[in-house]
């Protein structure tokens, strides 16, 4: 059973699928997506499917020779598509940035607050920091800025306390060992929209899994990789992915002021390849409708943003 992701119908349609294009799946996880694409794309297409996490991609394999598995982190894009000769020829590149239904409701993985599981959180099971060393070893201060950078939390001094005295005198062991942390040190309003660990789970993942910087990485090297026409679709989840998504596709749809101040008389056709032009044209911005939330609740932050490469 294939898992059907957020915005899939919007994601797979603004990325206009050829008969025969070349895409990539950078985030592959459960294969929704790629499945997807796979529905659209004739014999000679192909899908490069990536996930830093070789664990989904052993467990939601499938099987058609158009599809090319790779475990790799997506900050990696630009060196994967000069190994498989496809710089500059890819069609479309998707990242969806929320965790696959394979990692979060996997007690083992650490990743949700509602389930008992080891404090793990890595998206690369060889990684070596797990949630639980890096919470032993950071110290309070810092722990309690992370908080606030990474997860936007108002409490963060009162949580980052809480936690670093809870493991001084005991074990943090479990997911649920950190949710009643934090659930005692929250003095809850009547309402709430989140679960008062939401916060601070997404901040210790992003930290450990360096996600912030990955997708920067991944979203400059999509530039070199998109042909003229591609398509780049990213999903994200959260105020802080968003924010790097809207940036980078505002800065590369405007020109350059270093352009604008040169006369158009004596600009030179030379000229070009020394200035930053437009390189992204922003074509659209989607949320998920009504009916999506109410079955997905998951789904209720997710913006889909949507440019193409000129």
């Amino acid at each position: 059973m294939i898992h059907i992701p957020v915005l899939l119908k919007e994601a797979i349609k603004n990325l206009n699928i050829k008969h025969n294009g070349i895409y990539i799946d950078a985030t592959y996880g459960c294969g929704g997506h790629t499945y997807a694409i796979l529905q659209k794309l004739g014999p000679l297409g192909k899908v490069y499917a990536i996930d830093r996490d070789n664990c989904t991609i052993i467990q939601n394999k499938i099987h058609d020779k158009r599809i090319i598995y790779i475990y790799d982190n997506f900050s990696n894009l630009q060196n994967i598509c000069c190994k498989y000769n496809i710089l500059g020829k890819v069609d479309g590149i998707l990242f969806d940035l929320g965790l696959s239904s394979f990692q979060l409701n996997n007690p083992d993985r650490g990743f949700s607050f509602m389930l008992n599981g080891p404090l793990d959180m890595r998206m690369n099971q060889k990684d070596n920091i797990t949630a639980y060393t890096f919470l032993k070893n950071i110290n309070q201060d810092k722990l309690s800025h992370i908080l606030k950078i990474y997860g936007e939390e108002r409490f963060h001094k009162k949580i980052a306390i809480k936690i670093k005295k809870y493991i001084s005198f005991n074990n943090l062991n479990s997911t649920h060992d950190l949710s009643n942390i934090i659930r005692s040190t929250i003095f809850l309003n009547k309402k709430y929209n989140k679960h008062p660990a939401t916060r601070t789970f997404q901040a210790i993942r992003i930290v450990i899994n360096n996600e912030l910087e990955e997708l920067k990485q991944a979203l400059y090297h999509t530039l070199k990789i998109l042909k003229i026409g591609g398509i780049l679709s990213v999903i994200s989840f959260h105020s802080l992915e968003d924010r790097i998504v809207k940036k980078f596709m505002t800065k590369y749809s405007k020109i350059n002021d270093d352009f604008l101040k040169i006369p158009f008389n004596i600009l030179e056709i030379n000229n070009f390849n020394n200035i930053k032009y437009i390189k992204l044209k922003i074509i659209n911005r989607v949320f998920p409708n009504k009916d999506e939330i109410f079955l997905n609740p998951r789904s209720r932050s997710a913006i889909l943003r949507i440019a193409q490469r000129v």
